[in-house]
């Protein structure tokens, strides 16, 4: 057991970072070939800023105001994924699109229609083609619904600031930071994906399974996406940039004996296909994961009681992104109409903690956009020049000893911080916030691992408590990981509950650690983690890994994001025992054995 979870470990951690530079069908060095150019079709640029141009000075309504801000961008999406079972392909497609997000302000920045409810840009798509004159149509039409929803949105922001009482904050900041126009232009890969070349990937790695009668189910999806981004303000602001990713999510399903649900998954991420680890190694840490979970089938079932848990590999990124990526926006939630109803749902729980403790003493954060590789030379995908907004990025330092010294900015201002430091990053549908791009987590003096299972043993010393090593938990950012909904409740941050009970926290592999032995166990959650369990933390390793997500939605739709961190030992972790009745495993075995 101890090679299969060493095999684990490293496996995952490999999967994770992709850091190998030879790929799947290609040899060492192809990933370097890859042209990136900068493609001459001055069409979109132009009609983006023409009409910029005509919106600033002829738009208007009787006597309203004109618009004070406008801004286009524009997102050209092409993506090619492949999926396979049990060693046959169920699925192989490409797709092409392109988005337009609108946003037109009135008013001036110290007031107008954003940052309140209802409010937000516009999200559209739009022709495929470069034709100049369609654009120009597309984005005379959008501006206009723009322009009087955002007349009617004002109307309604004035109506309930004059029968509410002023806020703490409301007579000191406004909507809208004032910020410098950049111009940022990077050069990006011309080629389109091609779902075919992943095929025979998806089938080989799915047809392992083959080799494990024990598991009900497996899928194997591979996902390349390129995503080529422009922006036009009226303040002058031009960015041109793309991002191309790559990930292979290989998920896998079983039932132990009492019916209990079990499930395992293996994340293989990269900027191109050439960079995924070589064929042998992906197949390898796809038969360790299929291994390890039929051994789970057999696993005694956890007790319910006080825990020490050391989070290691991608459970430490994992758990770092519920605790604490998913909390370190300071977007002030949107104005409500009806006093007293200010929405905290959208306020993360840390926004109004800077300068005080929020986490041991032992931990730093910062969040830096301009890193492009981590840990080994792992390339990130959080990395960017500039966000959403059109901010330039910027390296911000969140926590340091313990202490919350700052939070990720867009531009719209809060008391403590007035001005956007490059956070704002929108999924594709929905408006820019404030959100992490590649957090790096540390500490100023980490152990190895031996040194965090001797800090586990002198907890155990102590009495009545568990200690478990936990290697990976469920995630709703990988591809099949979820195919029901009984545990969506277990999936989601903790960012989005303001005021609600947490989420169970939801392990898939764990060992209990006893006497310096590691015994695989199931069936149980974690109670009660929340982002005060920063403080819990009694140790911090060495070992680095890089964890290479999608946040917010599936493929082209969500925000690349990276999060690099040690291992990470919580002291005082509520333990609680799965409990209820389970569905009978399948009566007979299954018809490919």
């Amino acid at each position: 057991m101890k090679g299969v979870r060493k095999a684990v470990a490293l496996a995952l951690v490999a999967g994770v970072c992709a850091a190998s530079a030879a790929g799947f069908g290609k040899g060492p060095g192809e990933a370097d070939t890859e042209a990136r150019v900068r493609v001459h079709d001055p069409a979109v640029q132009k009609a983006m800023q023409d009409e910029v141009q005509r919106s600033m000075s002829d738009l208007h309504l009787g006597d309203e105001p004109k618009p004070y801000y406008v801004a286009y961008t524009i997102t050209d999406i092409t993506q090619a994924t492949a999926s396979a079972t049990f060693g046959a392909a169920t699925a192989a497609h490409g797709f092409a699109g392109r988005v337009l997000r609108t946003d037109v302000r009135v008013g001036d920045p110290s007031f107008d229609n954003s940052n309140f409810e209802g409010a937000g840009g516009q999200v559209q798509t739009l022709p495929l083609e470069d034709d100049y004159a369609a654009l120009r149509r597309e984005l005379w039409l959008r501006t206009d619904e723009g322009y009087k929803g955002a007349l009617e949105t004002l109307a309604r922001k004035r109506a309930a600031g004059a029968s509410q009482a002023a806020g703490e904050e409301d007579d000191t900041v406004g909507d809208f930071s004032k910020e410098t126009a950049s111009r940022i232009e990077v050069p990006f890969a011309a080629a389109a994906p091609d779902p075919e070349t992943q095929r025979e990937l998806v089938v080989r790695l799915s047809a392992i399974f083959r080799e494990f009668p024990r598991l009900n189910s497996s899928r194997v999806t591979a996902s390349h996406a390129i995503i080529r981004r422009r922006m036009a303000t009226s303040e002058g602001t031009w960015v041109d940039d793309s991002k191309t990713t790559v990930r292979v999510d290989v998920t896998a399903e079983t039932q132990a004996e009492d019916g209990m649900r079990l499930r395992s998954f293996v994340p293989f991420n990269a900027l191109t296909l050439a960079q995924l680890p070589p064929l042998p190694e992906m197949e390898k840490a796809v038969r360790a994961m299929a291994t390890e979970l039929t051994a789970l089938r057999g696993a005694p079932i956890a007790q319910s009681g006080a825990g020490a848990v050391l989070f290691e590999g991608m459970a430490a990124a994992q758990i770092a992104k519920l605790l604490l990526a998913d909390n370190l926006s300071g977007t002030p939630p949107p104005k409500t109409a009806a006093a007293g109803n200010q929405e905290r749902g959208e306020q993360s729980e840390l926004a109004n903690k800077i300068g005080q403790k929020i986490a041991s003493p032992l931990l730093w954060v910062v969040d830096d956009p301009q890193q492009t590789h981590g840990p080994g030379k792992v390339a990130l995908f959080g990395t960017y020049r500039a966000d959403d907004e059109g901010m330039p990025a910027r390296r911000v330092s969140l926590v340091e000893n313990g202490v919350l010294k700052s939070l990720l900015m867009s531009r719209t201002p809060r008391k403590e911080i007035v001005s956007s430091n490059g956070h704002a990053r929108a999924p594709r549908f929905a408006s820019p916030r404030a959100h992490i791009g590649n957090l790096f987590l540390s500490a100023k003096a980490g152990f190895a691992r031996k040194g965090l299972l001797d800090q586990l043993g002198k907890i155990a010393k102590g009495g009545g408590v568990t200690t478990y090593v936990v290697r990976l938990l469920e995630d709703s950012t990988v591809a099949g990981a979820n195919s029901d909904g009984d545990d969506m409740m277990s999936l989601l941050s903790f960012g989005t509950g303001g005021g609600q009970s947490p989420p169970s926290v939801r392990p898939l592999v764990v060992y209990r650690v006893k006497d310096g032995k590691e015994t695989l166990v199931r069936g149980l959650t974690f109670e009660n983690l929340l982002p005060r369990s920063l403080k819990d933390i009694s140790a911090v390793g060495r070992d680095l890994v890089v964890y290479n997500f999608i946040d917010g939605g599936a493929g082209f739709t969500g925000i690349p994001s990276s999060i690099v961190t040690p291992p990470l030992l919580f002291a005082d972790v509520d333990i609680r025992r799965q409990t209820g009745r389970n569905r009978k495993p399948p009566l007979y075995p299954h018809p490919g054995f």
